[in-house]
């Protein structure tokens, strides 16, 4: 197999059609190790810790995209790229028809389209800070999709913004909703009363589509990027949206998500909502709060955030699975296990949900180790720890770089499935499928048979391989959450209505006393 790189000059692309990109390169057969970045300076040395970097690649600039790949010496490189193109058009044609306007700068954008009051921003991180900076100083509200944006600069940025009365949604921000409309990572689903602030993208995807399956709808749903509740950030993005949906006529009720956040900021939030007179609901997963107001009520995981919403405004929730169902499905997979299969192995698209997933298994099946630990002494970068339970964050940025990201592209996943399939101590596979705008076209489709191959490897050992999954989207997805998941139950994959609930059943299959 040889290295290609195939340079094309000052055609820059943003990190969302990169990963598309990589995605058509990997369905060209005989091509492998696919990745696809600008040439920035910092893309070339990874490209190069990759063994992917050719003469071509080291010579390109930072806005000349370059496609590498290991193939047969003898390979046609331009129809390679012919297929590419074709795969690339096709992805157009089927895009909004209507005409668009062609611009060369964002400049000339906020110039010739002073209505406009928001940019989307996904660039490098070495580029983003001053491109935010910019929008800002144009008088936008920024949603800053790029990560590797440094701290100063975020806090720089979120200064600047309040300064102006404008939002900073980000750096690494992966999901909104603003009027309706999806930005990143979104669903669709009802408008209504609920506000929602979020530093947790998949966390506020699932919270938003729990609300949905409960006839709920929200008003807003705001990213604020992952460290906005860091000591050095201060909560300054979501301490802006609080005051908005505090004072928003059409928000009646709000949500506030968050991993745990640093405790000085905690109490900054505490002590801003004593003073909202409206219901916040409070996740940040992982913390003990003890808030003193009346109007705040805790929740621990985001399934009971979504519940405590629906009990707030007046509805009884259908969620979660009656625990007597769940205990006979247990106890039918459990049955079925040979008594070396211990451990649950956890392989996430989603950040947040892997997080969730973490604390309710270690509620009855003690340390998970993950690459996003719960406690640094749990620490892994390997998807299985002999005699151990592992949970493992497959979006982080280690497995994405140069590559497409899971909830876009799940052959990364489809071989550590196999991997993890073919040790003897696992007992089950637990999965996310992520729906909805920016996502695979039909994720559990391309699930399917890899769990069928992963039975059939783990048969081969004398093993029976428990797949248990969830699903984060609605029926109004254009991949359908009811399709998606007949799919699933369709090849024997046990489906949970809630992540969280998906992490007990596993955890109650694991964890189960068996003979031998």
């Amino acid at each position: 197999m040889k290295i290609h790189n195939v340079v094309r000059k000052n055609n820059y692309y943003d990190s969302v059609t990169l990963m598309l990109i990589s995605k058509q390169l990997k369905q060209v057969e005989g091509l492998d190790d696919v990745s696809v970045m600008m040439g920035t300076p910092a893309n070339r040395v990874i490209l190069q810790e990759a063994d992917l970097l050719g003469p071509e690649g080291e010579n390109a600039g930072p806005n000349d995209l370059i496609l590498a790949f290991r193939a047969p010496a003898n390979i046609d490189v331009q129809w390679v790229l012919n297929k590419i193109d074709e795969q690339m058009g096709k992805k157009a044609a089927a895009g909004d028809s209507a005409e668009q306007l062609i611009v060369r700068s964002a400049a000339k954008v906020y110039q010739e389209d002073p209505d406009t009051n928001l940019a989307f921003i996904s660039v490098p991180g070495e580029y983003a800070a001053s491109e935010a900076e910019r929008a800002l100083k144009y008088g936008k509200n920024v949603f800053l999709f790029s990560d590797n944006v440094a701290v100063e600069e975020e806090a720089y940025l979120k200064t600047l913004a309040a300064a102006k009365g404008l939002l900073v949604m980000g750096p690494d921000c992966g999901t909104a909703i603003i009027n309706g409309k999806g930005i990143g990572f979104a669903n669709k689903v009802k408008t209504g009363d609920i506000g929602l602030i979020s530093a947790a993208g998949t966390g506020l995807q699932e919270v938003i589509c729990l609300l949905d399956a409960l006839e709920l709808g929200i008003s807003q749903a705001i990213g604020t990027g992952g460290r906005d509740l860091k000591d050095a950030i201060g909560a300054a993005t979501m301490l802006q949206a609080l005051e908005l949906l505090s004072n928003d006529s059409n928000t009646r009720l709000i949500v506030l998500i968050s991993k745990p956040p640093a405790q000085p900021v905690v109490e900054k939030i505490l002590t801003r909502l004593a003073g909202i007179s409206k219901p916040v609901v409070l996740c940040f997963l992982g913390s003990v709060i003890k808030p003193a107001a009346a109007n705040i009520t805790v929740a621990a995981t985001l399934e009971e955030a979504a519940v405590k919403a629906a009990l707030l405004s007046g509805k009884q929730p259908a969620l979660p699975t009656p625990a007597a169902i769940l205990k006979n499905w247990a106890e039918t997979a459990t049955a079925k296990l040979a008594s070396g299969q211990r451990y649950v192995r956890a392989l996430y698209a989603g950040g947040t949900l892997c997080y969730e997933a973490m604390l309710v298994l270690g509620e009855t099946l003690g340390p998970i180790y993950s690459n996003i630990p719960l406690a640094p002494q749990l620490l892994t970068q390997t998807v299985m720890v002999p005699g151990q339970h592992t949970a493992i964050d497959l979006g982080d940025d280690r497995f994405t770089m140069g590559k497409p990201h899971p909830m876009i592209d799940g052959s990364l996943r489809d071989a550590y499935i196999m991997q993890v399939a073919g040790d003897q101590q696992t007992a089950v596979i637990l999965l996310d499928v992520v729906i909805g705008y920016g996502a695979g076209e039909d994720p559990a489709g391309e699930l399917v048979p890899v769990i069928e191959s992963a039975r059939q490897a783990a048969a081969g050992g004398g093993n029976t391989l428990v797949a248990v999954a969830y699903v984060c989207g609605t029926s109004q997805d254009e991949q359908n959450k009811a399709v998606q998941t007949a799919k699933l139950q369709q090849a024997g994959v046990l489906v949970a209505r809630t992540n969280a609930e998906a992490a007990r059943l596993a955890g109650m299959i694991a964890g189960a006393e068996r003979n031998g």
